[in-house]
């Protein structure tokens, strides 16, 4: 389970919190085992680091890094190259529509020239028995015809 409080540990470490703030952290580190250990783990790591020494970066590093950086902005897309990608999107979007509905009337055309039942009648139930014949219901329906003919 994680502690909301553990965002405020390097906040606490570098003093940019307040001073309620401040004694607020204190007290939830004391009762906290997950916060306490986060607060030491990064107290020793920033210890480890802060012996360390310090090393120059070589001579024209950041004139070599400033360079290739302007070298890949001017090899950025030109603005009209997303434009036809969306072009092109909707252009192939239109086409798989367009083949969809002509297929669908390619099928229904065949269909219908083969004389059968229109769609609209093939989807109707009347085709359905309202009880199929050895079903409960169909004995039901039975016997109560039956008694009704009486």
């Amino acid at each position: 389970m994680s502690c909301p409080k553990t965002k405020l540990i390097s906040a606490y470490l570098d003093n940019e919190v307040g001073l309620g703030e401040k004694a607020e952290f204190e007290a939830h580190v004391q009762g906290c085992n997950r916060c306490s250990q986060s607060l030491e783990e990064l107290r020793s790591l920033r210890a480890a680091f802060s012996t360390k020494q310090r090393h120059q970066a070589p001579y024209g590093f950041a004139t070599r890094v400033m360079a290739r950086t302007r070298e890949l902005e001017k090899r950025q897309i030109p603005w009209h190259v997303p434009l036809i990608m969306r072009f092109a999107e909707a252009a192939v979007l239109l086409v798989v529509i367009t083949v969809g509905i002509l297929a669908g009337r390619v099928v229904t055309s065949a269909s219908s020239a083969t004389n059968t039942p229109t769609i609209v009648s093939s989807l109707s139930l009347d085709m359905f028995d309202a009880t199929p014949p050895g079903s409960l219901g169909g004995a039901y329906l039975a016997m109560t015809e039956a008694r009704n003919e009486k």
